[in-house]
């Protein structure tokens, strides 16, 4: 795995976008979360095709802003990049940097072009957006976990106000009062708060 510096962030951020809270129930050093798309329209593609750079926070974060403001600017033509928080484990953080490649069909093609991986930590998790999805999987929220079936969901926390459908078959969103559940394939990917939720 390759190592970079704070001090190469501009050679990174070029690379990527040029041409072409703490808690006593952390995950163990065993456990690895994959975090689904909440993208219902997403593909993300050659993924396993590139490397892995392990950088610092500050080279993240830069990177983040800079493929988000090229996103902004960008977005619906082909070659935008965009920005996945992909895994994460007890000890890192891990994300992908993808273009956008048209197809004719759905769901939207991004191509995977980098893998970063960033030491975690509780500043680092909401420097990168993060820390409300690493919450969900490793505490309960509202008796709710990750993985459960709508079934489940409903045992627990009742009727909803709405149910909104995301576009694919399974991936669909939970209203409550105070909070929001989204589905991705059938099961339980986020807990939310209302504000997150789908518009």
């Amino acid at each position: 795995m390759k190592r970079l510096s704070s001090v190469a962030v501009l050679a990174l951020t070029t690379a990527l976008i040029g041409g072409g809270g703490c808690a006593s129930s952390r995950t163990t050093s065993g456990d690895r979360h994959v975090v689904p798309k909440s993208f219902s329209d997403v593909s993300l593609e050659k993924f396993d095709e590139v490397g892995l750079l392990e950088v610092d926070l500050h080279t993240a974060v830069q990177t983040r802003e800079a493929v988000e403001r090229e996103f902004e600017k960008r977005y619906g033509k082909a070659g935008h990049p965009r920005w996945f928080f992909h895994a994460f484990d007890v000890t890192s953080l891990d994300f992908v940097v993808a273009r956008y490649e048209p197809t004719k069909g759905q769901p939207a093609r991004y191509v995977a072009e980098r893998r970063l991986r960033v030491k975690r930590s509780t500043d680092a998790e909401r420097a990168l957006g993060v820390a409300d999805v690493t919450f969900s999987y490793e505490r309960s929220s509202h008796g709710i976990d990750v993985g459960m079936s709508k079934q489940d969901v409903v045992k627990i926390a009742g009727k909803p106000l709405a149910e909104r459908s995301l576009g694919r078959a399974g991936s669909f969103e939970l209203r409550y009062p105070s909070f929001c559940v989204r589905f991705v394939r059938g099961k339980v990917a986020h807990v939310w708060r209302p504000e997150q939720c789908a518009r």
